[in-house]
């Protein structure tokens, strides 16, 4: 049997939807072949990150996808870590519309650090954008996929038992695919933002209601990217990546973000999408 000492999960996760996710894979993971131990190590509000695997690590790198790739910000923050054909488990977390070339994009990623994917994953989570009036993946991960992250967790550690931790293809991996006229009215939707943008550019950046902040100064300590200001109304537009940490986490409702994405992604993807695995 392989020997495997130490586990350990690296998430990048704005809104704490990928850090969940990863954390039950992780200690699941542990459980079974384990101590029960994890070493989490979150790198979504620190700059850089360097630590070392070895041999004995199995370690759990989580991020959300972004615009269908692994999220950029989390690639800037994980790039200090190193290792020497160490066994990895990649978890894409993206908001029920398709995670697209993000497993392939971490995948890669991995492998330049000197890691070894073993198995991947793609999960539901709740999208940023997501609202009472524009629900998108509303409460994922719910209930069902934690217990799917348990039967993935249970299928890594078969695998480890059974000494066969290769190298897997996450090109075998594919998006569920949505209903052709929700890509249609998507594609549209999207042409169509473009064309507006080109004509008149508008940056749609996260709103206070100055009535309702009671400056708690919550928003400014989650924000990953430091781009809200010592009086937590103003909002850097070149720094913010709009993953709404500041507008879930604000216990006032203070915080909103309107994007014109947010209608088209509830309307055409809201059917129920599961998770999608290979080991």
């Amino acid at each position: 049997m392989i020997r495997v000492v130490k586990l350990s999960s690296v998430v990048f996760s704005p809104t704490g939807t990928s850090g969940r996710i990863a954390r039950e894979i992780a200690r699941a993971l542990s459980t079974s072949f384990g101590n029960g131990i994890v070493d989490e190590i979150d790198v979504t509000c620190r700059e850089y990150v360097s630590k070392s695997f070895g041999d004995d690590d199995l370690v759990v790198i989580a991020a959300p996808v972004y615009g269908g790739h692994m999220a950029p910000v989390a690639k800037e923050r994980m790039k200090g870590l190193s290792a020497s054909g160490t066994p990895c488990v990649l978890v894409a977390v993206y908001g029920n519309r398709a995670f697209e070339n993000a497993l392939k994009d971490m995948a890669e990623f991995a492998s330049s650090l000197g890691f070894v994917p073993v198995a991947a994953g793609a999960f539901v989570g709740e999208h940023s954008y997501s609202t009472p009036e524009a629900p998108i993946a509303l409460g994922r991960p719910d209930d069902q996929d934690m217990m799917d992250t348990h039967t993935f967790a249970l299928e890594i550690a078969e695998k480890i038992a059974a000494c066969r931790l290769g190298p897997i293809d996450v090109s075998m991996l594919s998006d569920e695919p949505s209903p052709e006229q929700s890509l249609r009215n998507f594609r549209e939707f999207v042409m169509e933002y473009q064309r507006q943008q080109q004509e008149a550019p508008r940056k749609f950046l996260p709103e206070v209601d100055a009535e309702l902040c009671n400056s708690c100064g919550e928003c400014y300590e989650v924000c990953p990217m430091g781009a809200i200001s010592a009086d937590f109304h103003g909002v850097d537009v070149a720094k913010c990546i709009k993953c709404c940490a500041c507008v879930k986490t604000c216990p006032a409702g203070a915080r909103s973000l309107f994007t014109p994405f947010a209608r088209p992604l509830s309307e055409n993807f809201n059917g129920r999408k599961s998770p999608v695995w290979i080991v």
